[in-house]
């Protein structure tokens, strides 16, 4: 996919989180750990959403595309995005979601490291 393709599936995400009331904080944030797509609030609790998209779906879902290790790295970028904010990860409401785009289907995942 390309660049601009995954920006526009990021747009479409985040327009669909604002929709369901959730507050856009960030958008493609860059530590040395790698980068987080969006980050979001909903109510006190900070939100990372991981963008995921397939244009056909005859090598998988967007949404099997987000393994283990890739939870595992998103989570310790999250916890630098917290940090250089001032917010203890320790003390501090998050969670992991992923928003999985297969053609014009999108779904919401909350939670996946829950």
């Amino acid at each position: 996919m390309s660049r601009e393709a995954g920006q526009q599936a990021e747009e479409r995400a985040a327009a669909y989180l604002l929709a369901q009331g959730l507050k856009l904080e960030a958008r493609n944030f860059q530590t040395r750990y790698g980068e987080l797509d969006i980050v979001m609030r909903d109510g006190q609790t900070w939100v990372c959403v991981e963008v995921k998209a397939r244009r056909r779906s005859t090598h998988g879902l967007a949404s099997e595309f987000v393994t283990a290790s890739k939870c595992r790295k998103l989570q310790t970028c999250f916890e630098q995005y917290l940090l250089a904010r001032g917010l203890n990860p320790n003390h501090t409401s998050m969670r992991l979601d992923v928003v999985a785009l297969d053609n014009q289907n999108l779904q919401w995942i909350k939670n996946i490291a829950g």
